[in-house]
């Protein structure tokens, strides 16, 4: 399908990844853009990683505060995906920007090195034409980007997806674009597909982000925790994907079929706005004969604003 092949582009595809491309990835985060920022996120994890002051899903701001790790507790996943789609239901739709504004977003990232939790700031020229960066209180750089999908001719193609969560979770069943790994299953497919629209830089409109979290809410083995904390944090709701096999996108498991670690989608409890995401390591993580990642340890981030600028180095208000 077009509209998965769209996104993909949007969002740089990746492999599952593995100690050199983390490394790569930090090292180069500065001047290439991403989803999840320092490194992998939920998404680049699996798959590859906006105010004029018009919000596109409203202007927020937060302090990073350290981590306080939490026990997840399991609460009932189709009560609380039926509330976050009646909450994106109530959200108005956000006004379209212009071709010359900038869609701006603020992350804070924390890596599972021990290493401080860092902030990048990531402004996206609507048409698609040029993008800047700033890492902490680093410089402000900008670059012309290549000819290619631009935020509004994704947004275009966004729209035009199915609103019928039965359609929706169909379509991204069935669609070849994303059969691109042989041990995965449909509903696993479908997960994965979902989660990548959700956490989209360009906001997905309220109709069709309530049907995606009705879609996901029949997908068996979607599990839902209490108690799940961002990097800054503020304590949400975990959306994680338990069921699947080995290398299976939301939660990974060894050849054993035990837990090597959990990756969650952090909603907020009452507005149930994509606060962040996390990685939980329960077991340490083998890559090529070496431990990427010990048991123990978390990899998480916190969305701190978000919204549409006229210029670069412009935030919302």
């Amino acid at each position: 399908m077009d509209e998965l092949k769209l996104l993909s582009e949007m969002r740089a595809d990746a492999p599952e990844p593995d100690a050199e491309r983390l490394r790569s990835l930090r090292a180069r985060a500065p001047k290439r853009r991403r989803r999840f920022w320092l490194a992998p996120s939920l998404l680049a994890a699996a798959t590859a990683a906006t105010a004029v002051a018009v919000a596109m899903s409203g202007p927020q701001s937060h302090a990073v505060r350290p981590t306080v790790t939490a026990e997840p507790r399991p609460v009932s996943a189709e009560t609380v995906l039926l509330r976050a789609a009646q909450a994106a239901e109530r959200r108005q739709t956000p006004e379209t920007p212009r071709p010359d504004q900038w869609i701006y977003r603020k992350v804070a990232v924390k890596e599972a090195d021990g290493s401080a939790a860092r902030v990048q700031e990531v402004w996206l020229r609507y048409d698609g034409t040029r993008e800047a960066v700033r890492v902490g209180d680093g410089r402000l750089e900008t670059r012309k980007l290549a000819p290619g999908l631009s935020p509004s001719r994704f947004a275009a193609k966004l729209a035009q997806l199915p609103t019928d969560p039965g359609e929706l979770l169909a379509q991204v069943k069935s669609d070849p674009y994303w059969a691109t790994r042989s041990a995965e299953r449909p509903d696993e497919r479908a997960y994965r597909a979902l989660a990548i629209y959700l956490d989209h830089d360009v906001p997905v409109p309220p109709k069709l982000q309530g049907a995606m979290y009705r879609a996901l809410a029949q997908i068996p083995g979607v599990r839902v925790d209490s108690g799940v904390q961002d990097v800054s944090g503020r304590t949400g709701i975990g959306l994680a994907y338990e069921s699947g096999s080995a290398g299976t996108f939301g939660t990974d498991r060894d050849s054993a079929g035990q837990v090597i670690s959990r990756t969650y989608l952090i909603l907020d409890p009452t507005t149930y706005q994509l606060l962040g995401m996390r990685v939980d390591y329960l077991k340490d993580k083998i890559v090529r004969d070496r431990v990427a990642f010990r048991a123990g340890t978390t990899y998480a981030t916190a969305n701190l604003a978000a919204g549409v600028v006229d210029r670069p180095g412009d935030v919302p208000r």
